[in-house]
């Protein structure tokens, strides 16, 4: 209420403008794939990955990791090791793929996190993670590279928006 008054505008104005906000590519963004919604999470440091885990309940959700170490996604990957990755223990991981997944793999299992699966071929993990579990919700927890690879793969089996990336 406060904000709508200092902006000159009702709190409804204010909540359905706020609710017409989008993420940006590969940061929260949801894409439809045969029912299931996907969300792509981007995690770049210790900090984001906690915050993107403490956003949702991993009970509600199928969870991926996809860890790259090509040059956008920095090639120190030291800092997984200052993530908390025990939010994930109940439910763990179904899919951990990207260059870097064996290393996402050994990371998990010191919090003592389950893995179903480890694959490091991203296009084929992806496919397999989307089409598991029909009609259930995903989160994709990835690197920047990894992101971009990820919606290409999810760009050849459902609708992504072109974010100007390519698919």
């Amino acid at each position: 209420t406060a904000a709508a008054n200092a902006c000159a505008v009702s709190a409804d104005e204010l909540i359905a403008a706020v609710s017409r906000v989008t993420p940006a590519f590969g940061r929260g963004e949801v894409i439809d794939v045969n029912g299931s919604p996907v969300e792509l999470l981007l995690v770049k440091n210790p900090m984001g990955f906690r915050l993107s885990l403490a956003s949702f309940d991993p009970a509600n959700a199928d969870t991926m990791i996809a860890i790259n170490d090509e040059y956008a996604d920095g090639r120190d990957m030291s800092w997984l090791w200052d993530v908390d990755f025990s939010s994930l223990r109940d439910t763990g991981v179904a899919m951990v793929s990207g260059v870097r997944a064996w290393d996402m793999a050994l990371r998990l299992e010191y919090d003592q996190v389950p893995v179903n699966s480890v694959n490091t071929e991203l296009e084929e993990a992806v496919s397999t993670f989307v089409n598991a579990n029909p009609g259930a919700p995903k989160h994709i927890y990835c690197t920047y590279t990894a992101m971009l690879k990820t919606r290409a793969a999810l760009g050849k089996i459902a609708e992504v928006a072109d974010a100007g990336v390519g698919k």
